[in-house]
């Protein structure tokens, strides 16, 4: 028997075009040349200098832009330092209740607005689409973005910052426009559809500034203090050439100390003339030269024949001018070069210290983040009564918020959903995870729980004695044992 299709014509029809809407094209295949290719300009430290006297204007953040995008492809501690900062963050997040009155709500109403929230929040995939953004907020200073999303699925794309300019503030989150007049007509389908209609807009108008509409703008700025949009690393950029200057001019100086000459003596008489044809000469110069190799040079000369060597002294000063210029680099960004391998200092609370400071940079960042996917949580549809709350947990201070979050739990606090998210268990699926370990699989009756003070005293656990001290509170000798083991 022929099997025949459940779905008609009309739905594949309908599908397929849902399917194409969602469908981002990064590059037009059909174009002979490719559209999306990046060049850049060589800047110099004096460059970089000048643009940072007068960084307002938009040539003057374009171009350090350009020059910090440079250093991130061609320099790795400048990679380093702009991926430290943005892989740095863990988003362990929770969803609370806005406004929450046990008297008036309905238990069920609520209920069904946390799913509702919990499973757009799920959509998101937030640490994978925060962890793209981050690499540029901290590289170029600014990630203007646009959101596609249907019921199944969200994501951001990343706009060119130079057809972009910030414009107004909503809700205490950044919207920006775009110069619609650098987007051409058949490009248009490699952007959501809103910018159809701003480019229409455009076209009509001749305002070639269109902004964004807000439901699908995603902007995240690097320091919110400034009215302007520049890296913020570029001021150490200067000690990236000095450090490149530093390599180079060590790789010469080894280049030199590994050169010899070899000098031929021609025979002459007592008056200095040449007691042997120049042409016969020659052909010894040149049967002299295919012998040596090509780290070896020859010439001729009327003296004794010698070894001239290019050696130079103090090779290891070099070595030093290229280590101090990298701790000065990193010092300059207020980043601890212990970080890094850097072997100057090894005092653990030295360290704590230094990466406090640089998680309060992120910590910024983060709060930011919350806020406008909070925007985007309100466009969901109806009043939302949920918002999403990112907490302050990095790659360091992972292990402090797991002891601090579990000894709240054990009080009673309600830290439950944020402990999940910290063992990486989305807030949509706590509820069903607990439902199918406990009832549905019974694995509370196979799985025993581990002994530990939480199941039995201190005594019976062997956990006498004096409690284990924090690293700051150590003293310089306590840090030493500790390292020790």
């Amino acid at each position: 028997m022929e099997e025949k299709d459940i779905v008609s014509d009309g739905q594949n029809q309908t599908f397929a075009r849902f399917a194409a809407a969602m469908r981002q094209v990064v590059s037009n295949l059909e174009k002979t040349t490719d559209s999306n290719t990046v060049s850049f300009s060589t800047f110099s430290k004096s460059d970089v200098l000048s643009l940072l006297k007068n960084p307002t204007s938009q040539n003057a953040q374009q171009r350090l832009r350009k020059a910090s995008i440079q250093m991130f492809t061609g320099s790795n501690q400048y990679w380093r330092l702009v991926m430290f900062y943005a892989l740095m963050p863990m988003w362990v997040y929770s969803i609370t209740p806005k406004v929450y009155d046990p008297e008036s709500d309905d238990g069920k109403n609520v209920r069904q607005q946390f799913y509702k929230t919990a499973a757009f929040v799920e959509k998101i995939n937030l640490r994978h689409e925060m962890r793209k953004i981050m690499p540029t907020v901290f590289c170029e200073g600014v990630f203007y973005g646009c959101v596609w999303s249907n019921d199944s699925t969200w994501f951001l794309q990343k706009i060119n910052p130079d057809y972009c300019k910030l414009s107004t503030v909503v809700d205490g989150t950044y919207l920006y426009a775009v110069d619609m007049s650098k987007i051409k007509e058949d490009e248009l389908n490699m952007y959501p559809k809103e910018f159809t209609k701003m480019w229409n807009a455009y076209q009509t108008t001749g305002n070639k500034w269109q902004e964004v509409p807000e439901k699908i703008s995603f902007c995240i700025k690097a320091n919110e203090g400034l009215s302007y949009c520049v890296p913020p690393f570029a001021s150490v950029l200067p000690s990236i050439y000095d450090l490149e200057a530093y390599k180079e001019l060590a790789k010469t100086a080894d280049e030199i100390a590994n050169y010899k000459m070899i000098s031929m003596t021609a025979p002459t008489d007592k008056e200095g003339r040449l007691t042997m044809e120049f042409p016969r000469l020659v052909e010894f110069y040149e049967t002299l030269c295919n012998a040596l190799p090509p780290q070896v040079g020859a010439a001729i000369s009327p003296t004794k024949l010698d070894a001239i060597n290019f050696e130079k002294s103090g090779l290891a000063r070099d070595t030093d001018e290229i280590e101090s210029a990298t701790r000065h680099f990193w010092y300059a960004s207020g980043t601890s070069p212990l970080l890094f391998g850097d072997a100057s200092n090894t005092s653990s609370s030295a360290l704590s210290l230094s990466i406090r400071s640089s998680e309060e940079i992120v910590f910024s960042v983060m709060s930011q983040c919350e806020r406008v996917l909070n925007r985007h949580i309100g466009y969901v549809g109806g009043k939302p009564r949920f918002k999403i709350t990112i907490y302050p947990v990095t790659v360091f201070n992972f292990e402090s918020w797991t002891k601090y979050l579990k000894e709240s739990g054990s009080l009673g606090l309600p830290v439950k959903m944020a402990y999940n998210s910290l063992v990486g268990v989305e807030s949509v699926d706590v509820s069903s995870m607990a439902f199918l370990e406990n009832d549905v699989l019974k694995l509370t009756d196979i799985f025993k729980p581990l002994t530990s003070s939480y199941t039995q005293s201190a005594e019976s656990s062997g956990e006498v004695g004096r409690p284990r001290l924090s690293d700051d509170r150590l003293s310089d000798e306590g840090e030493k044992t500790r390292d020790k083991g």
